[in-house]
């Protein structure tokens, strides 16, 4: 199976780099012409919890992506989605499957938008990733990948036993598990972003897991008016584990607020609002989290 990873930062390097261990041709895909040539010339380093790897990737711009591609991973930021999609417009008319495991909820609508519906496969990673540098990554933890297809087919199925070995699960409960990982980050990402503290800071603010349980709620809501089998005290035991056991962490938005870079805000808190708007359904918490958050955008030195 030959793969590429659209949008080859952190986490989509990492992925590579155990796709690439599996036994898989792979083949990143980013814009970052510093982290493309570094890994041409001297292969993914990827820093692990037990050893280092110097992986020989092929690495290229998005319009250089082999026409023999029979997967697409989107790991691309969700604003750059259409962009990223256009890009390899003509890989994805040969035949290719894509598959997004980008953050947030509306995701599969934009693939439904430049990927026929039954070549649609859409999940969550669990994968943790750091960018150390061009041509150079770290993980630490295991990897852990459901997805599942859009529309169910053998085609659609056959591809789980190749990526099985790099942590991928093709199951009926990825759905869930994808608004459950959304109504996570919803409830830490602009929380620790808006305070500029890392996860100890919010765990250790009065009321923490009270609020950060009400915002996950309305997510759930959400899903559940979706017609998804999400639970709350899912999300409730990853917050009380990050809390414990992740402190130093910085969320991305935080991450993206000290760098001056858009966040994903309205794939997550916003996309909230919004859709529970449309159902009649209350998200006042991550609506207010949405307004907070977007006019911290638009000054950020304020």
């Amino acid at each position: 199976m030959n793969i590429a990873i659209l949008g080859a930062g952190a986490l989509g390097s990492v992925i590579g780099a155990h796709l690439a261990k599996a036994g898989l041709s792979v083949t990143l895909l980013d814009l970052n012409q510093a982290h493309i040539d570094a890994v041409t010339r001297d292969g993914l380093r990827v820093d692990w919890e037990d050893g280092t790897d110097i992986l020989p990737i092929a690495a290229a711009r998005p319009e250089a992506c082999p026409k023999d591609t029979d997967l697409i991973l989107l790991l691309t930021k969700t604003y750059h989605s259409d962009a990223a999609l256009t890009s390899v417009a003509s890989v994805i008319a040969g035949g290719a499957f894509v598959m997004t495991l980008q953050n947030g909820l509306g995701n599969v609508e934009t693939l439904l938008r430049h990927v026929p519906d039954n070549r649609v496969l859409y999940g969550c990673t669990m994968t943790p990733g750091d960018f150390r540098g061009p041509g150079h990554v770290a993980s630490h933890g295991k990897a852990h990948t459901p997805f599942t297809a859009w529309q169910a087919s053998p085609e659609a199925e056959a591809l789980a036993a190749p990526l099985a070995a790099a942590g991928f699960h093709f199951t009926a409960t990825a759905p869930a598990q994808v608004w459950q990982k959304a109504a996570f980050n919803c409830a830490m990402n602009a929380t620790t972003a808006l305070a500029g503290v890392p996860v100890g800071g919010l765990a250790a603010a009065p009321g923490a897991t009270a609020i950060t349980s009400a915002i996950a709620a309305e997510v759930i809501a959400l899903a559940q008016a979706e017609g998804i089998d999400a639970t709350l005290s899912a999300v409730e035991g990853q917050i009380a584990y990050a809390f414990a056991n992740h402190g130093r962490h910085k969320a991305s938005m935080l991450q993206d607020l000290q760098h001056g870079r858009a966040t994903e805000i309205g794939a997550l808190n916003g996309y909230v609002a919004r859709r529970s708007s449309d159902l009649g359904l209350p998200a006042p918490l991550n609506t207010l989290l949405a307004i907070l958050m977007l006019t911290k955008e638009a000054a950020p030195t304020a």
